[in-house]
């Protein structure tokens, strides 16, 4: 033995000598794979060599053959020849504008018909030297001219036999080390034809994708990586998706998401993502419980990972009932908390090209973490994920709770600061982000209980644009005109706006406190006082407040007057306070007097005034439909049915103004502040009310 390790010794030196230009070892290579196989001397491998990878060895590339030849195996000159190619072009990626094209196409044609479609030889030879034959495959693969080469000398359909053979024994008797190798090897060749549309077809038609899909329950990783990294290459083409759709692939791409490394995750989301699009996939993700997994990922920091996750989640809401779900399981909160902008996120330059030859060569955890991007790179990229939440938020406003959430968690605020033109934006599609950030507010503004909220935005122009865009419209191009009038605003116009979306912020700065809540903005003001958004000081919910000057003539002249009127309000609203549980009725929780003010405290209602709809509608010449009037109507008789005949209640001051219409155009009586209880048998003889509907 050391006389032949010397021997081996000596040759290297004299390869390493040769002249510049001389291929007699690619010849001497073609020449030993030419050879038939019924007359080919197979290499005698002993036991010890079975658990030794030959992936392993390219990293000794000054000593092809190295200690391993030294007491474990003697093989044949066509093994060590195939050796010393895999090492010699380790690095080699365009073979076709190698000087010795002709004669690598040669080669490569040889390994094919003689060794990966000759099944005699497949069945003679050992592991070991088949795995030879696959590592130089497939570095010749990775020159694109040898991919259509593979189809044409009917070598996809072998492959994809190969490659279910080794995934049967891997998957049902162990582990061992030459089974990794050659399904690492195979799953590269078939990530390789993948990504060429016109083969997709040929490899699914080949049945390999049924092999894929069954290495996702490999426990090794760079096995599990390379499936992951073919299929997805596979489902960018429809049909292709369909095929792998059609089988029970979503329960283990859930089990990776939620146990697997970072990397594997990251696959796996873009996978899901693409297979979303077929309707049975996103049942299965709702059937296997895939949505608190998803969204237990948005916690994640890694950019791509994210992106892949929330147009998971853009697809999959477009289901009702998932829809609903995405918000109990907190998701709403979540979208919300990345388009805020707060969190450092990171991402990698990696592409599938790349991590598949990593991953096939051994080193693409060196490729994921070392392949970081520049903070303009991660700019570019946050954009694009604040756009996918937007498409997200949008799909969920759909549902009238999940819209109401949006608002309450201040979603408005947040994702109207995201049309702001911004000079530093420097991306391929720099207004991308806008487009989404305008069609969710249009979605919202859709609900009519949230109008309220946008009037204060835009200037008239813009406004009315944003309106002629119409309801729920998806089609991302019909926001372009309006992003484009926003950036052609002035300097001062845009500052205005600006200012205009800071007013409707939530969690700004109280501007005063009032007993025990804090004032958050300015509703609106009427005849007696003046109408305030707060929240108490130890809450969370939002109310409204009425402020009720007590000097106003109406109360009184003197401070006995006063004092009077003041007792009998006060009395009356308590009882209201006490009595009133009716949906159609505005709820009131205290009164309190503070400075010669009264105040009243009580449900906020999110909406609008009836008038204010009739004038909305006059204005765009249109009438409510019989069916939303009748609705309406039936609504008021029952609620002053319940305050006439249950609680002997007259409001004495219903109008327009003080009917409130929400969502669906759900109506409550508001503003009780001349309401009287009757005693029984009793008249109220007083004249109040507003003399423009008392005729």
């Amino acid at each position: 033995m050391p006389d032949q390790h010397k021997k081996v010794k000596t040759t290297e030196k004299a390869t390493d000598t040769k002249p510049q230009g001389d291929y007699t070892d690619l010849k001497r290579l073609l020449a030993l794979l030419n050879v038939q196989s019924s007359k080919q001397q197979l290499p005698a491998l002993n036991v010890e060599s079975a658990n030794n990878s030959i992936t392993k060895s390219e990293q000794y590339s000054n000593n092809p053959c190295g200690e391993r030849c030294r007491g474990h195996w003697q093989e044949s000159t066509e093994a060590v020849e195939l050796e010393r190619f895999s090492m010699n072009y380790k690095n080699e990626r365009n073979f076709s504008t190698h000087p010795q094209h002709a004669l690598f196409q040669d080669i490569f044609t040889a390994l094919v018909k003689n060794r990966l479609i000759c099944r005699e030889w497949v069945n003679r030879t050992t592991s070991i030297h088949f795995l030879r034959v696959l590592i130089c495959v497939r570095l010749l693969m990775r020159d694109p001219c040898y991919q259509e080469a593979l189809h044409n000398l009917g070598a996809i359909d072998s492959l994809a036999q190969y490659m279910e053979t080794v995934a049967n024994d891997y998957l049902g008797f162990g582990e061992e080390q030459h089974c990794i190798d050659k399904l690492v090897n195979m799953t590269y060749i078939f990530q390789k034809l993948s990504a060429v549309k016109e083969q997709r077809e040929r490899v699914t038609a080949s049945g390999a994708h049924k092999t894929l899909i069954n290495l996702l329950g490999a426990r090794e990783n760079n096995v599990l990586l390379g499936a992951l990294l073919a299929l997805t290459s596979l489902a960018e083409s429809p049909e292709c998706r369909r095929k792998i759709s059609e089988l029970n692939v979503v329960e283990n791409l859930l089990v990776i998401l939620h146990e697997y490394d970072l990397l594997c995750k990251r696959l796996t989301a873009e996978l899901l993502r693409l297979l979303c699009v077929e309707s049975q996939v996103k049942e299965q993700v709702r059937m296997y419980e895939g949505i608190p997994i998803l969204l237990s990922l948005l916690h994640s920091d890694h950019l791509k990972l994210l992106w892949s996750v929330v147009w998971i989640l853009v697809q999959v809401c477009e289901d009702p009932d998932t829809s609903v779900e995405i918000r109990i399981w907190g998701g709403i909160k979540q979208l919300l908390h990345i388009l805020q902008g707060e969190r450092n996120l990171f991402s990698d330059r990696s592409s599938i090209g790349s991590l598949s030859s990593a991953n096939a060569s051994g080193r693409i955890q060196q490729l994921h973490m070392s392949e970081d991007l520049s903070p303009q790179e991660i700019q570019e990229n946050t954009f694009s994920l604040q756009a996918a939440c937007c498409a997200a938020i949008t799909e969920l406003v759909l549902n009238d709770t999940n819209a109401h959430q949006v608002v309450q968690e201040n979603g408005v605020y947040t994702i109207a600061k995201l049309i702001l033109p911004n000079k530093q934006r420097n991306v391929a599609k720099p207004n991308l982000l806008q487009y989404y950030a305008f069609r969710a507010l249009r979605f919202l503004f859709s609900m009519e209980r949230n109008r309220h909220l946008f009037k204060r935005l835009f200037p008239t122009d813009l406004f009315e644009h944003f309106i002629d865009i119409g309801h729920y419209v998806r089609d991302i191009h019909a926001y372009e005109e309006l992003v484009l009038k926003l950036n052609a605003l002035l300097e001062d116009e845009v500052k205005q706006i600006t200012e205009n979306i800071e007013n409707i912020n939530q969690n700004k700065a109280p501007t005063k406190y009032i007993g025990n809540y804090a004032i958050l903005d300015h509703l609106g003001s009427g005849a007696f006082g003046s109408v305030y958004k707060v929240r108490k000081h130890s809450g969370q919910n939002l109310l409204a407040m009425k402020e009720i000057n007590l000097h106003n003539p109406a109360f009184g002249k003197d401070k006995k007057d006063r004092d009077s009127s003041v007792k009998n309000i006060v009395s009356e609203l308590t009882i209201i306070k006490e009595q009133l549980y009716h949906p159609n009725v505005v709820r009131y929780y205290k009164t309190f007097l503070e400075n010669d003010r009264l105040y009243v405290v009580m449900e906020l209602i999110e909406g609008a005034p009836l008038g204010e709809h009739f004038h909305s509608l006059k204005e765009k010449q249109q009438h409510f439909t019989e069916d939303r009037i009748w609705n309406i109507f039936i609504q008021l008789c029952l609620a002053l049915r319940y305050l006439h005949k249950e609680k002997r209640i007259v409001h004495r001051d219903l109008t327009p103004n003080n009917i409130m219409l929400g969502d669906k155009d759900r109506v409550t009586i508001t503003d009780f502040g001349l309401a009287k209880q009757k005693q029984e048998n009793s008249k109220l003889t007083s004249i109040v009310g507003t003399i423009l509907y008392s005729w």
